[in-house]
């Protein structure tokens, strides 16, 4: 377990063929991005999300909580530039647009959860906008509400409460009925966004908060509701059946559920992982809790997670993200005087989840609500920061103007177990080489590729434009092995060995 700093870190040749255990793998900060019109109390941060060379940052407060959110585009030399900045056509002050923000395969969706619709205050609404292939920019393309939209309903409230997967799109509207809660599913149909379907509690409470953290992968559903039955919280899971419908499947709540727990607050599911976070819990030092699919389709507690340093009012379990075997936990401390942190795990060969690293900022502090929101994609991480005063470069104090923080391994991936069904999925010709190297993939297209010497040092990166072919040259290095990293546009990496020669 160590502390992530910005400091170089430099790898073994032995780290990239995997004979060394996987603590030696460690995030490094590759950027530190703010707003490019800071303004006091903005809250920019207040929402993240990642996705191959893409981030979205929202600021939900800014411009009298108008919001906003700024797109960013990582470049050749792995920088971080400003690609566009996103606001509502309709903006209106308190609307709180970039609350919520979550890229999908070609779109992004940005929540605006205390925006009113037709006069109608606090309904909140979704806004689409489509990848335009031609320029890399972002189009409006369409406002989403609920059907029933209703008075302070808050759809798309949190960070948490946004979620989208292949032409899909939920939004929680944990306000809705008295706090009771809902939650919408959209999906694209012969390319218009309708909405299917309206889920609700099977237990309905109110002040329940049903929607308050949503997440949805493939034909499955979780809804937290993190105020169910004293506040010890629960999550609601839904299966599509094969009409098409969503129907209620399975309650679940923690082993230990105890009052205030805020079980719920954040679900993240990945195919048959769900992750659950419980902020509340002992005394809000938090907690997160692994369930898993059995052999009979009910979901199961696996493990429950507390951060190993985290305090009381740490508040682990705020945020969460799980994909495959990696899962990244926040800590934000909000209004505390302890600095937030990322907890981050792997899963290993026995099916345990380990605590691996903890991963801070190099200028974060108490009260900077590091963690708020937190996104995990490939070997990077995104998290909001959105009460930190400072720039890019640690100076020009602004109170609460916010920030975000990208941190990469580039080894994550590479030598992961498992990983290695993805060799025969990519090719790598000729070898040795002299001039350049062809790569071609049989399967998902190629979004990235990393050079990395036999130091563990990175010698040059090359993005692909979602091609399944691509030719890097290297007629510019020096002779000897060298080890590709191959990135997929699931953000998989197949790591291949190479011989430079004359």
């Amino acid at each position: 377990m160590k502390t992530t700093t910005i400091t170089k870190t430099f790898f073994t040749a032995a780290c990239l063929l995997g004979s060394v255990t996987s603590s030696l793998a460690q995030f490094t900060q590759t950027g530190k991005v703010v707003s490019q019109d800071r303004e006091s109390r903005a809250e920019y941060g207040t929402s993240v999300d990642i996705k191959e060379n893409y981030a979205i940052v929202g600021a939900s407060r800014e411009t009298i909580a108008a919001g906003a959110a700024y797109i960013y585009e990582q470049n050749r030399d792995g920088e971080w530039q400003n690609l566009q900045k996103l606001t509502a056509f309709d903006a209106q002050d308190m609307a709180e647009f970039g609350g919520a923000s979550k890229f999908g395969e070609d779109y992004l969706v940005v929540a605006s959860g205390r925006g009113d619709v037709d006069g109608i205050i606090r309904a909140g609404a979704l806004y689409v906008y489509n990848l335009n292939s031609s320029n890399g920019t972002w189009d409006f393309d369409v406002k989403l509400h609920a059907a029933d939209y209703s008075g302070d309903a808050k759809l798309g409230m949190n960070p948490t409460s946004l979620d989208v997967d292949g032409s899909t799109i939920l939004g929680g509207a944990p306000g809705e009925n008295g706090w009771t809660g809902a939650a919408y599913v959209f999906e694209k149909e012969s390319g218009n966004w309708v909405e299917k379907q309206k889920l609700v509690s099977p237990n309905t409470q109110t002040n329940e908060t049903f929607g308050i953290g949503v997440s949805i992968s493939g034909d499955v559903v979780a809804i937290g509701a993190n105020e169910t039955d004293n506040r010890k919280g629960s999550v609601y899971i839904f299966q599509k059946d094969a009409s098409g419908t969503w129907e209620y499947f399975q309650q679940v709540m923690a082993s230990d559920a105890a009052a205030d727990a805020f079980f719920g607050s954040s679900v993240s599911l990945h195919e048959d992982q769900l992750v659950v976070g419980a902020y509340g819990a002992n005394g809000e030092a938090g907690a997160a809790y692994i369930f898993e699919k059995d052999s009979s389709g009910d979901w199961q507690e696996m493990q429950k997670l507390t951060g190993a340093t985290a305090s009381e009012s740490a508040q682990f379990g705020w945020s969460a993200e799980i994909k495959e075997k990696h899962l990244v936990v926040s800590a934000p401390h909000a209004y505390g005087f302890d600095s937030g942190e990322l907890y981050f795990y792997k899963k290993d060969a026995n099916g345990v989840w380990q605590e691996e690293e903890i991963i801070q900022g190099e200028d974060t502090v108490g009260e900077d609500f590091y963690g708020w929101s937190v996104a995990l994609y490939g070997d990077q991480i995104i998290t909001g920061a959105p009460w930190e005063d400072h720039d890019a470069t640690g100076d020009n104090e602004v109170d609460r103007a916010g920030s975000a923080y990208i941190f990469r391994d580039e080894l994550l991936l590479g030598n992961e177990p498992g990983n290695d069904q993805l060799e025969n999925r990519i090719g790598v010709y000729p070898v040795p080489a002299v001039d350049e190297i062809t790569i071609q993939s049989k399967e998902s297209s190629i979004s990235n590729i990393v050079l990395i010497n036999q130091l563990g040092m990175m010698v040059k990166e090359q993005k692909v434009s979602e091609k399944k072919e691509s030719t890097l040259t290297i007629s510019d290095i020096s002779e000897g092995v060298y080890f590709l990293n191959i990135i997929d546009t699931e953000g998989k990496i197949t790591t291949k060995k190479i011989v430079k020669s004359k």
